[in-house]
């Protein structure tokens, strides 16, 4: 985390600093993508349910 603090502009570790660190670790690189494909299926069912879940209650 100290070089991807480093690394980073503004002083915060963001996803983009920890990718740059791990692109040459292929093992490490594919579990991030692979949690971040994962993360981005989860926020868009959530979302989904949610505007399911409000036009159902506003009937």
């Amino acid at each position: 985390t100290k070089k991807a603090m480093e690394i980073g502009k503004s002083g915060r570790i963001i996803v983009e600093d920890l990718i740059f660190l791990i692109r040459k670790d292929p093992k490490k690189y594919s579990r991030v993508k692979e949690l971040l494909l994962m993360n981005e299926e989860l926020r868009k069912a959530r979302k989904a349910f949610d505007e399911i879940k409000y036009a159902t209650s506003t009937k």
